[in-house]
């Protein structure tokens, strides 16, 4: 059993196409005013359902008690915030605003995060953006090696589930057609 797995970890990482010009990207932008630092960081891809984390840090440089995040992107993008649209932000403390995006077809696009400090008297506002391409596999170009590892590790985590399935059915099939046998034998 330990050879057929060592076989199928080898095999799966020698014709894994994912392999092929891994690099570790970790994108991040910043943009600074006189009302916010605003900084965007592009996460790895996951390999489970393809969606790509932003992460966006803001330091407010003024107390705004109705703060409005919106993100924006093309159609072809559906973007999932984690985040409520309206916030309170106070001056000098760094807060942490997360979005999944997930795209629908190949291409490039500009994905942004706008902040817009709604005040009584006026309105603040400040963005960041950033671009990102997607192949025809809807994966990330150029890819990470993060992600090629989360996809190698989501082909084990199949594997590793089907083969422990088949050891269970094994061992108690037996059992299952004893009492199998048992209940299809006519009374006597």
């Amino acid at each position: 059993m330990k050879k057929i797995l060592l076989f199928l970890i080898l095999l799966t990482t020698f014709f894994n196409p994912y392999l092929v010009n891994a690099q570790e990207t970790e994108d991040s932008l910043s943009t600074t005013t006189k009302y916010f630092d605003i900084t965007m960081e592009r996460k790895s891809q996951a390999a489970w359902n393809k969606a790509v984390t932003y992460l966006i840090y803001v330091t407010p440089k003024m107390d705004s008690e109705r703060t409005q995040i919106i993100w924006e992107a093309p159609v072809a993008i559906s973007i999932n915030p984690r985040h409520k649209e309206f916030v309170d932000l106070y001056q000098g403390q760094t807060y942490t605003f997360k979005a999944k995006i997930k795209a629908n077809k190949p291409g490039k696009y500009e994905i942004s995060a706008n902040l817009i400090a709604w005040e009584h008297d006026a309105n603040y506002t400040n963005s960041v953006n950033d671009l990102i391409t997607f192949d025809n596999n809807l994966v990330t170009v150029p890819q990470d090696s993060t992600y090629t590892l989360r996809v190698l590790g989501k082909y084990l985590i199949i594997l590793g589930s089907i083969g422990i399935l088949i050891w269970i059915l094994v061992l108690k099939g037996r059992k299952w057609l004893i009492k199998f046998k048992h209940w299809l034998t006519p009374p006597i």
